[in-house]
């Protein structure tokens, strides 16, 4: 075991001693920087009516309105949203709750918009793991050690969602720490206010959905990375693991949702990895849910690692 954990040790010092990894890091900051600072700046701009209480009120009337009209020829799922709509101004109305004053959790979901980043960063650094040993040459000083391949690769892996942990910690605290400065700490003790299939209002914990959602794109973080990791075993190019990576990444989603409407999509990676449709209630296709999508990403987890396993402890480093 704890040649293991020198081996993690090793792989970690390669990744955080690296200009580039700090650098990453920077990068991250600073995009969650700025995009908090050019929302907080819009808001500043923008010209806001100090009586929400009234601007809800007519939103209100206007839905009723709108359900006495157009009741009749609206959708179940249309009809229900506006019913929800209304039942959740009435809430904001009752508590006192302005639904339009930003706090700092505002700050922090929307930087679960930039986990994509946080994603394309640790699958740089996962396709250049295997691959830039190759390219560098010293895979064979990493082999002559008395640790297996499978060890050697496992300390890898491990040392890249360490690297991958890092850098959402990064950007929650960093997304966190920006709301507080901006927004102060009031809007902290605020609940999440949803509701039910029963249409009864609920409230949970904030921080609890925030991290639901940091989950989701965990999930998809992990998948990714772990394709990039088979490609750099399968790669000595270091720049043609990152390159094919990147491109696997990016063209996956625009060619699911051409596939849609084929049933067979279901079963490909991009169709399942991301397991917030089933909370938004729109999954891509009507026949699948959450435990389909779970089996399929654990079928791909385990296929990646086996190829990236036996092409990484098969592979001729003699030449």
């Amino acid at each position: 075991m704890s040649s293991f954990v020198n081996l993690v040790r090793n792989e970690n010092m390669k990744i955080y001693r690296r200009p580039r990894t700090w650098a990453m890091v920077g990068i991250l900051i600073l995009v969650v920087a700025l995009m908090s600072g050019i929302v907080k700046w819009d808001e500043i701009r923008s010209v806001q009516s100090t009586d929400w209480k009234q601007n809800i009120a007519q939103q209100n009337e206007q839905i009723r309105q709108h359900l006495e009209t157009e009741g009749a020829s609206l959708s179940p799922d249309a009809k229900q949203k506006a019913e929800h709509e209304l039942k959740l101004n009435e809430y904001y109305l009752e508590h006192n709750r302005n639904p339009e004053q930003s706090t700092p959790w505002d700050v922090v979901n929307n930087s679960a918009m930039l986990l994509v980043l946080v994603t394309l960063l640790t699958v740089i650094v996962a396709a250049d793991m295997i691959a830039a040993e190759f390219s560098w040459g010293t895979v064979k000083l990493l082999l002559i050690g008395p640790a297996s391949r499978s060890k050697v690769m496992l300390s890898k892996y491990t040392a890249t969602l360490g690297f991958a942990l890092f850098l959402l910690v990064v950007c929650f605290l960093s997304a966190f720490g920006l709301g507080v400065l901006f927004y102060g700490t009031e809007g902290l003790v605020q609940p999440y206010v949803t509701i039910a299939a029963d249409g009864r209002i609920q409230e949970g914990s904030m921080l609890l959905h925030l991290l639901q959602s940091y989950g989701f794109k965990v999930v998809e973080l992990i998948m990714y990375v772990t394709f990039a990791f088979m490609v750099s075993a399968a790669f000595r190019s270091s720049s043609m693991a990152i390159a094919f990576s990147l491109m696997f990444m990016m063209l996956g989603h625009p060619i699911v949702q051409i596939l849609s409407r084929y049933e067979w999509v279901k079963y490909l990676l991009f169709a399942n990895v991301d397991l917030s449709q089933y909370v938004s209630g729109t999954p891509l296709r009507p026949d699948m849910t959450m435990l389909f999508s779970i089996g399929i990403l654990l079928a791909y987890y385990a296929v990646f690692h086996f190829i990236a396993w036996l092409l990484f402890t098969k592979r001729d480093v003699a030449g």
